[in-house]
């Protein structure tokens, strides 16, 4: 089993502190040592309990297969959102590594942009259809719905949920745009160990990351301090009366509360409250929040490759895949903002950052 699990090109390799994806011999760095598994919210606290972990998951697909699947007859069909730097990305990776032809497509930005783009793609014969980003994963969903048996992969979908993607779809699986709530909440433990009551904001759309986010804190041992809004304009006043209550602050990617007005705005009031604010993106820890927990985009493409082979080359299915976690874990500080809010981090936990921004 082992040796089949080399032939995907998927291990892992500790190296100091980190790990290292090899898909295909492409090094690709996974700074976090600790991740949360959204299935049984179980922690892995090492790397060599990851390590097991990541090995036993893959042994476990393996098992459930065939050994080996006919060669798929039809290309890989890579549907794209628009002409984004990102998703162009993920298409050198994936093609690399995924070691099958593949043929680009792209909605730029609209569903009608292109009228006859759907009849394009199903003129190839796609064995399966690899979706960067909403738009695309959407369109992909619709257009298999008669069709469940060319899959579908999705990536880059910023709350994956809220477009119901997984429902009524038995060929559709996907890499989740966001680390799960239990990863954000470990890491931000690490960084600030007083962490007891966490914050949040959201608005309906985030009802199934809530759900998802109280299980974990209630495992950790942790206080969810949640406040919904409506609209976008309610943000403020809502975190005003927020901040004394809490010890830090959990940005979602929620489309209410995720505005670039919001977002400047806090930037400031979290210096001035000196509140632990931790954000999504590595962009928020530029603009000036003390930290930011995110997934490593760079490692998106390889791992979409190893899931389209293990579907189509080993036989495995979507439906049993589902949404899974991204491998690589980025984590960014803002040692500026954190000595304004007197966030004192231990040399331990800013040697596991993947950048510190001074």
């Amino acid at each position: 089993m082992l040796s089949k699990l080399m032939n995907q090109r998927l291990f892992f390799t500790p190296r100091g502190h980190k790990f290292r994806l090899h898909p295909k011999g492409h090094k690709i760095r996974q700074a976090a040592l600790l991740s949360f598994s959204p299935r049984g919210y179980k922690f892995r606290l090492s790397r060599q309990a990851a390590l097991l972990s990541f090995i036993l998951m893959m042994l476990g697909i393996l098992l459930a297969t065939p050994a080996q699947a006919a060669e798929p007859s039809g290309p890989v069909a890579i549907l794209l959102s628009d002409s984004e730097k990102a998703y162009e990305q993920q298409v050198v990776i994936f093609s690399e590594e995924i070691g099958l032809p593949v043929q680009v497509f792209n909605l730029h930005g609209s569903l009608t942009h292109d009228p006859l783009l759907k009849k394009k793609l199903f003129a190839v014969k796609p064995s399966l259809i690899f979706a960067l980003g909403a738009k695309a994963a959407y369109a992909a969903k619709l257009w298999t719905k008669d069709r469940q048996d060319i899959p579908v992969l999705f990536a880059m979908v910023l709350n994956w949920k809220r477009y119901k993607l997984l429902h009524d779809s038995s060929n559709i699986a996907g890499i989740a745009a966001e680390i799960s709530p239990g990863a954000q909440f470990i890491n931000m433990t690490l960084f600030s160990p007083a962490i007891r009551r966490i914050g949040i904001i959201y608005s309906p759309r985030s009802a199934a990351i809530l759900t998802q986010a109280k299980e974990a804190a209630a495992l950790l041992g942790l206080e969810l301090v949640a406040e919904p809004i409506e609209r976008s304009g309610d943000f403020q006043r809502v975190f005003k009366r927020l901040s004394s209550q809490v010890d830090a602050f959990w940005v979602l990617n929620d489309p209410v509360v995720y505005t670039l007005e919001n977002l400047d705005w806090l930037e400031n009031r979290c210096l001035k409250d000196k509140l632990l604010c931790v954000g999504q993106s590595q962009n928020l820890a530029k603009m000036g929040l003390a930290l930011t927990i995110n997934p490593d985009v760079l490692q998106i493409g390889a791992q979409a490759a190893a899931m389209a082979r293990n579907i189509l080359l080993h036989g495995q299915k979507p439906v049993v895949i589902g949404a899974m976690e991204p491998i690589g874990t980025q984590l960014f500080v803002n040692i500026k903002t954190a000595e304004r809010i007197d966030l004192s981090i231990t040399p331990e936990a800013l040697n596991i950052a993947t950048s510190i921004i001074r």
